[in-house]
């Protein structure tokens, strides 16, 4: 794609004029040790209750760590701050010092030597990460490039069943386990109940899951006719055909329509609790369930480390990640955001699972067979695109699927170049 080759020529240019590439970490060049003032910058998407938890516990690790400032900008949005991420690139000197994203923003910035290998941090002796294992290993391994440790998990989610568990409770239904169960259930809410039985908020996670189950990878070698992609759009439009699943639409999120009682249960982010309990209200009880087939996708971003940082902000920043990590710490984060603990250890602890947090009891059940989609650049336009052309068919039921997956073929062609 042209827009992909002139972001490759800016930089290039970028970086030819900048001050040259940061040498590669090595423990001779790790500071173990703050002694003066130091100032470190964190791009973040975080907003609502989310920034304010993120804001909550930077004050209290600044507070016990004197000589260390946090700067947070907040970028707006995910797309707003990939863009931002990707325009400054050719700017290393303008970079802040870490940064949330997903890994396959990062790899330009692998390529031109722009990030940070933590391992040399995490290994060290003296700066060494408290029990690194413990954090969830579909989390750790997602994070790495190249085999690398480049990030630290952050806020990570995957999707869960929203349930209307007072109407459940009424029609005797248990949650479903598998796509079969969830078309069984969702037609028996819709002729007993009239209402819509089940709805996905993100179709593109619903159509990579999809295929996942089926034995396929979404990658640069995914081909959009077959017949495992034609399944997975038809077991959803004959649902919408039938009126037992309906989409978001304008709706943007289901938990607005589930919450005025027109739709009976939704498959959206476990992240989305507080936007649930806000919608429901006291209007009835909500139910939570693991994602309605094995596996489940990860989401979320990571925090990732810029090598135009100093010796001593890398360190100081290191020290804020070792802390926003910690079990006690994952555990605040988790009750106040609605995002899964990152560590092992929190999920597990009594604290977390009499916390109040919905899905709190359920979560190592909805963690138990986390997948990632593959690391490829393009792969996130490619992600968005599988969404909007199943949202392009879906609210056009009678839309010649053949011909919008040919054209997906295309696309997804362009993308992959």
């Amino acid at each position: 794609m042209k827009y992909k080759k002139l972001v490759a020529i800016a930089l290039s240019v970028g970086l030819m004029t900048a001050c040259g590439k940061a040498p590669t970490t090595t423990n001779e060049e790790i500071v173990t040790e703050i002694k003066d003032p130091v100032e470190i910058t964190f791009w973040h998407a975080m907003n609502g209750e989310q920034e304010k938890a993120l804001q909550k516990l930077t004050k209290e690790f600044t507070d016990k760590n004197t000589n260390i400032k946090v700067t947070l900008q907040n970028q707006s949005s995910y797309p707003d701050l990939q863009q931002k991420i990707t325009a400054t690139l050719a700017s290393p000197k303008d970079l802040p010092t870490i940064t949330q994203a997903y890994p396959d923003w990062m790899l330009n910035a692998v390529q031109d030597n722009l990030l940070v290998d933590l391992g040399a941090y995490i290994n060290n002796d003296k700066l060494k990460f408290d029990n690194y294992d413990d954090i969830l290993s579909s989390f750790r391994e997602s994070s790495k490039i190249d085999g690398k440790i480049y990030g630290i998990p952050f806020n990570k989610s995957t999707e869960v069943i929203w349930y209307n568990k007072t109407l459940f409770d009424e029609l005797n239904i248990k949650p479903p386990t598998s796509y079969e169960e969830l078309t069984k259930v969702a037609k028996e809410i819709k002729d007993k109940k009239g209402i819509v039985g089940a709805g996905f908020d993100s179709l593109n996670t619903y159509y990579t899951t999809f295929l996942k189950k089926e034995g396929v990878v979404f990658d640069s070698k995914f081909d959009p006719t077959s017949d495992a992609s034609v399944k997975a759009v038809n077991y959803y439009l004959d649902g919408i055909k039938e009126g037992y699943f309906r989409i978001a639409g304008t709706d943007k999120f289901l938990s607005g329509p589930f919450g005025n009682g027109t739709l009976a249960m939704y498959i959206g982010s476990n992240a989305g609790e507080s936007f649930v309990k806000q919608s429901v209200g006291d209007k009835f009880e909500v139910g939570v369930a693991p994602y309605p087939s094995k596996p489940s996708l990860q989401q979320g971003t990571d925090v990732y480390m810029f090598s135009s940082a100093t010796t001593e902000q890398r360190t100081a920043a290191y020290e804020y990640l070792k802390f926003m990590t910690t079990t006690e710490n994952q555990i605040t984060w988790a009750k106040e955001t609605g995002y899964i603990p990152v560590r092992k250890s929190a999920i597990d602890s009594d604290q977390y699972k009499n916390s109040g947090s919905l899905i709190a009891p359920i979560l190592a059940d909805a963690t138990s067979d986390l997948y990632t989609n593959p690391i490829l650049s393009g792969a996130d336009s490619a992600f968005r695109e599988s969404g909007t052309v199943l949202e392009s068919i879906l609210a056009a039921p009678n839309t010649d699927i053949n011909k919008k997956l040919e054209e997906f073929k295309n696309s997804l062609n362009s993308i992959w170049e």
